[in-house]
């Protein structure tokens, strides 16, 4: 079992956007697709959906809406990383070595561990899960990147647009 790559002790993380909510996120979408496993870049593009799910014409998303939130694919990959290597830890997420790199599962604990847990944040997470894999999990890796690259631009630009609309209106 691998250990989670931060040096910062757990008690001092953050839960918030942090490795404990991201591995999280990643547990319902492992959770949801089981018994299929995903790649890490799969899963970054995937947290981005979960919490945006209103950019890509799904439900209301979990977070709101910040001016380049595009951008937060692109830093999210090593935080990611730590939340499934402590998932890990815990016998909840496993890593599969198979052609083509290595991909995240759900264990069999998975389902019951999410099912102990009753928040309304989780209930909103696990039901934008099962719309993001029911809705994108047959499309071909290349197919997802080639969406995200056609539309991260777009993700947040209405808010910079708003921004400068105005700071031009102000007297």
């Amino acid at each position: 079992m691998g250990q989670v790559t931060t040096n910062i002790p757990l008690h001092l993380i953050s839960p918030f956007n942090g490795p404990v909510e991201i591995g999280l996120r990643a547990l319902c979408l492992l959770s949801t697709a089981f018994p299929t496993a995903y790649a890490l870049q799969r899963l970054v593009i995937f947290d981005y959906f979960l919490v945006h799910s209103d950019d890509i014409g799904g439900p209301e998303g979990m977070h709101p809406k910040t001016p380049h939130r595009g951008s937060e694919i692109l830093v999210r990959r090593g935080v990611i990383q730590d939340g499934l290597t402590l998932y890990e830890s815990r016998g909840l997420i496993e890593r599969v070595y198979k052609d083509g790199g290595i991909f995240f599962a759900a264990t069999d604990k998975s389902a019951d561990f999410l099912n102990t847990l009753s928040t309304e944040y989780l209930t909103g997470l696990r039901e934008r899960a099962d719309w993001v894999v029911e809705s994108f999990d047959a499309l071909s890796d290349m197919a997802l990147d080639t969406m995200v690259r056609e539309r991260i631009g777009t993700w947040g630009a209405e808010l910079s647009m708003e921004s400068i609309l105005w700071t031009e209106e102000a007297p």
